[in-house]
């Protein structure tokens, strides 16, 4: 892990592991706010489970792998296809269909204290990642490469800014999620 200036260079291998709180799947956790006011993971998708509820989170569901996925939240499945973020209340916890193994980003921020945004951007030349009255921004990177003040980031690998910011270029297609005070 590469750290400067309240950013920070997240590899992919340096995740932690830990499995879910029903026990139904795992998620790799990239990182977390203090008193969890906000996480940032991704989860590995593969067949049927139903995820775990949250009570008092908002979660914003992306999925970043090769296959799309079906939640039901008891009314009628919804497909959710590949980089498309879906929010929904951390109370619902729907069952998940996976059209093959897969992986899905995941921002889960307290709603009392904290609101989260999700966006797939390309990053070309020359890119400002500011921090700038957010508790915390964070770029996954897809596909391409970054590179930054902290150093090179390839797929898989994650910038997180929480105070200052980064010079970045790419190119780069990157998850770009965004964790707001209220």
């Amino acid at each position: 892990m590469t750290t400067a200036r309240g950013a920070r260079i997240i590899r992919r291998a340096e995740r932690r592991i830990t499995p879910w709180a029903n026990g139904a799947g795992t998620t790799a956790e990239i990182a977390a706010g203090a008193a969890s006011r906000w996480r940032f993971s991704v989860a590995t998708l593969d067949g049927n489970s139903t995820f775990s509820p949250f009570p008092e989170v908002d979660r914003i569901f992306t999925v970043i792998g090769d296959h799309p996925v079906s939640l039901d939240f008891g009314d009628a499945p919804a497909v959710i296809p590949r980089l498309s973020p879906t929010p929904f209340a951390g109370e619902d916890g729907p069952a998940c269909v996976a059209a093959g193994a897969t992986e899905a980003f995941n921002v889960m921020v307290h709603r009392s204290t904290t609101a989260a945004s999700v966006d797939i951007v390309e990053i070309g030349t020359a890119h400002e990642m500011p921090a700038g009255g957010r508790e915390a921004v964070l770029a996954l990177v897809l596909s391409g490469g970054l590179t930054t003040d902290l150093g090179s980031l390839e797929p898989g690998d994650c910038l997180l800014v929480e105070q200052g910011s980064v010079h970045l270029s790419g190119p780069a297609s990157v998850v770009l999620a965004q964790v707001l005070p209220r």
